[in-house]
């Protein structure tokens, strides 16, 4: 088996780190999983073209991650293959064909976590308004979403007809999605994810700089 070097730190300290280590990589492939910095400045500061990019989710701790990959032309199909490999190890991978996708994947897939946990936080806050405690609250807001999740997974319909079945006029459900349509909901989600893409834009501009 190849040697393979992960680098999974904080971007700020990135390339210090790529300099100190090119001296001794001795040839072995490098993924990085660091938010935002481009192949050419790791290869560049690890005097190597043999550097996968990665981007993964924190789900990936539980084995449900969504990660994407970049490889430059010059990465052999032998080294995407072992990056693959061990990212396919805690969840699903997606390849992306430009390096530009890394930006996109992480608007999605990268921070959007944390927009689902923004959603239960509200969801459980409810529960808790109407009477459930804590504990309760987090039980019933969890199911929910797995439940949710579950029948998106599993039925053959669109997701806004799984959404509207559960719609009836003049119903409770309705009254609910009301009031996000009337608060722009959907509209700030969609806006917050095209933020959350530019700023990923720009740190890895700005950390790709010599």
């Amino acid at each position: 088996p190849q040697d393979v070097v992960v680098l999974a730190i904080k971007p700020q300290q990135l390339k210090a780190l790529c300099l100190e280590l090119a001296p001794r990589l001795g040839g072995a492939l490098v993924v990085s999983i660091a938010a935002g910095i481009r192949s050419e400045a790791l290869a560049r500061w690890l005097d190597s073209d043999r550097v996968v990019r990665s981007m993964p989710n924190t789900p990936s701790m539980v084995g449900k991650g969504v990660t994407g990959l970049f490889a430059a032309p010059a990465v052999s199909l032998a080294d995407r293959e072992a990056a693959q490999t061990i990212l396919a190890s805690v969840g699903a991978v997606v390849w992306m064909d430009q390096e530009r996708g890394l930006d996109d994947i992480t608007c999605v897939s990268g921070s959007g976590p944390a927009y689902v946990f923004y959603f239960i936080e509200a969801m459980m806050q409810a529960a808790r308004q109407v009477g459930f405690d804590d504990d309760a609250a987090r039980s019933l807001v969890l199911d929910t979403f797995d439940g949710a999740v579950a029948l998106a997974r599993q039925s053959p319909l669109p997701i806004d007809q799984l959404r509207s079945n559960v719609t009836s006029k003049g119903g409770a459900t309705e009254r609910a999605i009301a009031r996000f349509d009337q608060g722009d909901v959907k509209a700030a989600i969609v806006a917050g994810a095209m933020d959350c893409r530019a700023r990923s834009i720009e740190m890895g501009q700005q950390l790709s700089q010599d």
